[in-house]
């Protein structure tokens, strides 16, 4: 019982961000607790909030509103997670309530609390059950077999299919209690359609077995579990130790959350553990609609599921006793979430292990430079399994140089080895993925007379033709327009260059006409459910080679896949960005590991016109180490993580000037603040425009700081902020930190 609470407001401004104090009304003060939503007086309006503390009564606070009644839906640990979020992104407390909350839990309509219940039962059904230990003697014939019919949860709609009765029939069984009557959740399981078969584990070879074994002594056995690098060669059989791993921890009677960097493997993830685990497997990712995602969210805080697997969000998954978090691919950019809270989905995974004492297991074939770092120098532990299952080998890889190709006159994007190799694997029956991580049939369209590249005119990004459905769009702001035949500054003729993943489809069905060729990428899966059945058709054989963007790249299984191919790798290696170099052998690693992962040795080509280049060399080998330890070199020579942390203060504007005003503005604030606490180490960048400098009409500017990363550090800028915000009330620029690395984008 609480005469006072502190609460976070929804819609507050940064500097104006803080848990507010509120009075309790003695008839609200049975209903309030900790976690409870609550609307609250707010300036001259009424507001959403969460009741994050508790403080004493007061007669210069406003009082709540109205509460929610029962059991909060934010628990104690989510508290933490929103204060943690809140500290460590720079973050206002609703946009940490949104990220750790789905959208239809979090809001409660025009913050009327008596319509919470009518608004809960827009996600559930009306079903009827064969009530236990009925007298099933008094039935009639039609009634026995109707009762024996309705052995689970079914609407009426179920049985009157089923059985064709009428609903006064099932209303008279209800009636004398043959048949009970109640409420569910919808059953809208996102993957019900998805045959399931009983999968039996494979038996581990002894290396996986050795790896199991560490594993679980490091993060599963250990009276305080810690954080294990689990670095396995592409193909060694990583999934067969996290199935085995993820077993022993439900026995326990524990939870498990199971992260991976793309949709499309959550698909095959699921079906494998569905497959051991039954139905107590749940899913969260962004494909899923909001009602989905509620009823995931609510069947996991209620206990029915054991195992969540699913994309960045479902680390947040409300398990009331973790016992293992895994991230597979753990070095992938998706796991930072590009939005407010801008957080690293494994640094969430850090804190929940600790709050749960749970075992926490970051995989990967080429895991981060940092996370590396960590495991050599002894900060996690590292467990590595260096052999294919099965003994089967690497796949054996040819650089081809296109610069050749373009001498002898052949400009197309499959260069003559890539051709030869393709003809073979088909006349083989066997199956071929190709990446190229460009969308549309041409990237760029110019004009032949004033030489000027068509631009979005609300991006500084060329638009992409799309020849399939005769527009030009833009993959910045998603912006979509009729086909643009003449320049729009002088009219002139316009030649299309570049090429996408359209133009690929295009020439593979020229070249080998008798292929079935299916092109995966945005464009193609945009439709829901789309993307799952494309991967599965594929899997079913009914495609020979399948052409995509990186969305194909990593941790997909098809034993027939015996050919990989690159089209493209030359411009990723010239970004301008410290994780270049990671980034490209990091994709070219996954990509050659997607072949020769059956009973078939594979092979994969990679068309580059600087074949000589080191990564792609050591890309070719699978020589992770080798690339990390000529890496960690450069980025200590030139302080770059994990030597540092990166935080990225961006500024946001509709007009160029205000935002590098306003960042050199905050330059001068942040030399001031930190000028007063030399005991804070920080290097700051001058001023800078981002390499896309104006996404969807606003001009991007931004300030690069190199600091610890630690809690002086964090309370050093939030007063910068707050400083800034409170001298430059008029600045309306937008500006946000991004402390998750990802600062080049």
């Amino acid at each position: 019982m609480f005469a006072g609470v502190m609460v976070a407001v929804d819609s507050a401004a940064f500097q104006f961000d803080k848990l507010y104090s509120y009075n309790v009304p003695e008839g609200l003060q049975q209903t309030v607790r900790i976690g409870s939503r609550v609307l609250v007086p707010f300036g001259n309006s009424k507001r959403m909030g969460i009741v994050l503390g508790s403080c004493d009564q007061d007669s210069s606070y406003k009082s709540i509103i109205d509460s929610e009644t029962g059991e909060p839906v934010i628990t104690d640990e989510m508290v933490g997670l929103i204060k943690y979020l809140k500290d460590t992104t720079f973050c206002t407390y609703y946009d940490a309530v949104k990220a750790v909350l789905p959208k239809n839990i979090r809001l409660v309509p025009d913050g009327d609390f008596q319509r919470v219940v009518q608004f809960s039962e827009a996600h559930t059904r009306t079903v009827y059950r064969a009530a236990e230990g009925f007298d099933v003697s008094s039935l009639t014939a039609r009634q026995r077999e109707i009762y024996d019919f309705v052995k689970g949860p079914m609407t009426f709609a179920e049985i009157r299919e089923g059985m064709s009765v009428s609903r006064d029939t099932v209303s008279r069984m209800e009636k004398i209690g043959a048949l009970e009557k109640t409420r569910d959740l919808k059953g809208t399981d996102p993957y019900l359609d998805i045959e399931i078969s009983e999968d039996k584990a494979p038996e581990m070879s002894p290396a996986q077995k050795k790896a199991y074994d560490e594993i679980k002594k490091s993060s599963l056995s250990a009276s305080k579990p810690g954080t294990t690098l689990f670095y396995g060669v592409t193909s060694s059989g990583k999934t067969v130790v996290y199935l085995k791993l993820i077993e022993d921890a439900v026995a326990s009677g524990r939870g498990v959350i199971l992260l991976v960097p793309e949709i499309a493997l959550a698909t095959q993830m699921i079906v494998r553990l569905r497959s051991r685990f039954g139905e107590r497997v749940g899913i969260i990712h962004s494909a899923l609609s909001d009602t989905e995602r509620t009823i995931q969210w609510k069947n996991i805080r209620d206990g029915a599921y054991d195992v969540v697997v699913g994309t960045r969000s479902a680390v947040f998954a409300p398990l009331s006793d973790i016992g293992l978090i895994i991230i597979d691919e753990e070095q992938e950019e998706t796991y930072n979430s590009d939005q407010a809270p801008r957080y690293r989905a494994v640094s969430v995974a850090l804190k929940r292990a600790a709050d749960h004492s749970a075992g926490l297991v970051l995989g990967s074939a080429t895991p981060s430079v940092e996370s590396y770092y960590r495991a050599v120098s002894g900060q996690y532990s590292l467990v590595s399994l260096n052999e294919r299952y099965n003994d089967m080998p690497l796949p054996e890889v040819t650089v081809s140089d296109m610069r050749e190709e373009l001498i002898e006159g052949n400009d197309s994007c499959i260069g003559s080895v890539l051709y030869e190799k393709i003809r073979k694997r088909l006349d083989l029956g066997q199956q071929c993925i190709l990446l190229l991580n460009r969308r549309g049939y041409r990237t760029v369209t110019i004009c032949r007379s004033c030489k000027k590249i068509v631009m979005c005119d609300s991006c500084s990004m060329p638009m992409v033709w799309h020849k399939s459905d005769g527009t030009h769009r833009c993959h910045y702001c998603s912006r979509i327009v009729k086909e643009i035949t003449r320049c729009p500054s002088c009219g002139g003729e316009l030649r299309h260059t570049g090429i996408g993943t359209q133009r690929v489809e295009e020439e593979l069905a020229t070249l080998f006409p008798d292929a079935r060729i299916l092109r995966v990428d945005l464009d193609s899966t945009s439709r829901k459910g789309t993307l799952r059945q494309s991967l599965k058709d594929f899997e079913d054989g009914k495609y020979d080679i399948m052409i995509g963007t990186q969305m194909i790249a990593k941790g997909l299984d098809f034993p027939n896949v015996t050919l990989a191919g690159v089209l493209s790798v030359d411009s990723m290696l010239l970004m301008p960005s410290y994780r270049a170099y990671e980034r490209t052998f990091d994709m070219l690693t996954q990509v050659v590991g997607r072949s020769g992962r059956g009973a078939d040795a594979g092979e994969a080509v990679i068309q580059t016109i600087d074949p000589e280049n080191n990564i792609i060399q050591l890309a070719a080998e699978q020589a992770y180490t080798k690339f990390y330890d000529s890496e960690i070199i450069l980025r200590k020579a030139h302080l770059y993580p994990p030597f540092c942390a990166m935080c990225s203060v961006v500024f946001s504007s509709g007009k160029e000037n205000d935002a590098r005003a306003s960042a050199y503005r905050f330059e001068k604030k942040l030399s001031q603040v930190f000028g007063e606490n030399p005991s804070v180490p920080v290097r700051i960048m001058n001023p800078s425009p981002l390499r896309v400098v104006l996404v969807n009409g606003s001009y991007r500017w931004r300030i690069l700081i190199k600091s610890r990363g630690d809690r002086a550090f964090r309370e050093c800028l939030a007063r910068c902020l707050t400083k800034y915000k409170e001298e430059n009330g008029s600045d309306r620029t937008r500006i946000y930190v991004d402390m998750t690395n990802e600062s080049d984008i």
